[in-house]
């Protein structure tokens, strides 16, 4: 396998996904600063000192018994912060990748009458832009392909009554019917079951 020699390939998104990352890594900073404030305000605060013939098992006790509830809040608020964080940007992958995935299997069943549209701050734009154009192109190329199909199936019937003809004319029928089971048109709908709704 070839290895890529640009890394900044899809620079809408992956500009997008390191100013996130780095709104993350912004956040986290100001979560630990405010968690040594916390910690160095309990040291600055406490009357025992270790100048005062404390020990470190009895300071690390009295900093367990005075500040695990604050500890435990922070902790809390860490994890809030960085979940919301994360759910907010991967909704923004999630969601256009169920909606292309709905959109190929829609695809696949014979349904070309639709365009995908993502939101404005979804990603994976390019991708839908691609199928779009290949929606476009495959709607354009059964158009052509049923009318010449349904040309040649009406004069194959002409000389479908001649048997040399008959195994000719079967097989024009066979490729229409193929070429049905595609929908083009809002209106038409294809030869076989209905496509699954995006």
């Amino acid at each position: 396998m070839s290895q890529r020699k640009n890394y900044f390939i899809a620079k809408g998104m992956q500009s997008k996904f390191a100013g996130t990352i780095l709104l993350l890594v912004f956040l986290i900073a100001v979560i630990t600063a405010c968690n040594i404030y916390v910690l160095g305000s309990f040291f600055l605060n406490t009357k025992a000192t270790m100048s005062e013939g404390q020990s470190v098992e009895s300071m690390l006790q009295l900093f367990f018994s005075d500040l695990w509830p604050r500890l435990l809040l922070l902790i809390l608020v860490n994890v809030i912060i960085v979940f919301i964080v994360s759910i907010m940007y991967s909704h923004q992958i999630a969601g256009p990748a169920y909606k292309l995935e709905k959109s190929i299997q829609r695809i696949a069943a014979g349904d070309l009458t639709f365009e995908i549209h993502l939101r404005k701050n979804d990603n994976l734009k390019e991708l839908a832009i691609a199928i779009n154009g290949m929606l476009a192109k495959f709607r354009d190329t059964i158009a052509s392909a049923r009318t010449l199909s349904d040309d040649i199936s009406a004069k194959m019937q002409l000389l479908g009554k001649d048997e040399k003809f008959q195994s000719l004319a079967k097989n024009s029928e066979i490729l229409r019917d193929k070429i049905a089971l595609f929908k083009i048109d809002k209106e038409s709908t294809p030869a076989g079951d209905s496509a699954p709704s995006a």
